[in-house]
């Protein structure tokens, strides 16, 4: 905006120049609503960035039980023994507890059960957060009852 002001020495008019209180208001105005604009954006983010962390670790506890299946003894036994331990709950850094549970089919029975095979479920899930379920079958080989 530019006024005419009379020059203090001299008497004549020199324009002022840059920007006065009212477009200074109306500059911080706009940039409040730009940034209110992209507030539920972030927002959402954060809560997607916190959702995909926690799913991250309950998935990295289901790789650590899946990596226990291999190492079993190759009998009936073994797997439901693995199958029945009691459910596991770990507490993260951040305070967000996960419980991972194991199932395994029943043994094969008949004449040519073995070697046969059992499927192992896997499942560990976020306490208190029903939405976050992470589960995996495998197989695990079996070669005797006992």
């Amino acid at each position: 905006m530019k006024n005419s002001a009379p020059d203090n020495e001299s008497g004549n008019s020199l324009p002022d120049s840059g920007f006065g209180l009212v477009e200074i208001i109306i500059s911080m105005f706009l940039l409040t609503l730009l940034s209110l604009a992209f507030l539920p954006l972030l927002i959402d983010s954060l809560r997607a960035t916190v959702r995909n962390s926690i799913t991250t670790t309950a998935s990295q506890l289901l790789a650590e039980q899946l990596d226990r299946v291999p190492t079993l003894d190759r009998t009936c036994a073994a797997v439901a023994s693995f199958a029945a331990e009691p459910d596991t709950v770990i507490t993260d850094d951040r305070g967000n507890e996960y419980r991972a549970s194991r199932m395994a089919s029943s043994c094969p029975t008949g004449p040519n059960a073995f070697p046969g095979r059992l499927i192992v479920t896997l499942e560990v899930e976020v306490i208190g957060q029903p939405e976050i379920v992470v589960q995996t079958r495998t197989f695990a080989l079996v070669e005797a009852a006992s």
